[in-house]
């Protein structure tokens, strides 16, 4: 396991509890440092104009919507998510996540919609299992071109490791959670 990363996932363990705290210096240069050191899996830009929104509506179009029956590859279904959110796709957005987040577009829209959608960043991550379950952590980065502040944390998936009795949504990859904090 990469260095960068432990410290990504002893921060979101951090996360969790910092919540409604202010963040320690050290902190946020340690989130920071690990989503720089990682490489990019995903990054976006927010909705900027016209030339944009043309673009967004063949993305629309190009949408990989298989990538929500992913079973090998955690970051198509990041690919997938990051690609909604960039086109405000908020319905689509909400489907790679899973069940038990109770994840709804009307959420989304309130957490990344606006006058100007998040850049968004997604580093490589690490997976994990324990009893039957995989999990990929990888650190993520908000920046908002609209004055509210960026936030720094990580993102989580999770698929059941071909469980017999498993539904269909529990074998795929599906986003567990996401723990931000603000910078």
């Amino acid at each position: 396991m990469r260095n960068t990363f432990v410290i990504a996932g002893a921060l979101s363990a951090a996360t969790l509890l910092l919540a409604g705290c202010d963040r320690e210096p050290e902190a946020e240069a340690t989130a920071e440092a690990s989503v720089a050191a990682s490489e990019a899996v995903v990054a976006s830009e927010g909705p900027d104009g016209d030339a944009t929104e043309a673009a967004n509506s063949g993305l629309a179009a190009q949408l990989d919507q298989t990538a929500l029956g992913e079973r090998r590859d955690p970051e198509r279904l990041l690919r997938y998510y990051i690609n909604a959110l960039r086109i405000g796709d908020w319905d689509d957005a909400a489907k790679a996540w899973t069940l038990d987040a109770q994840m709804t577009p009307n959420r989304l829209a309130e957490e990344f919609g606006g006058d100007a959608g998040p850049r968004i960043a997604v580093g490589r991550g690490d997976s994990s299992n324990a009893a039957g379950t995989l999990f990929y952590e990888a650190p993520l980065v908000l920046d908002f071109s609209d004055g509210r502040p960026s936030r720094r944390g990580s993102i989580v998936l999770r698929r059941v490791n071909d469980v017999p009795g498993a539904s269909e949504q529990q074998l795929n990859w599906r986003i567990e959670r996401m723990s931000t904090v603000t910078r």
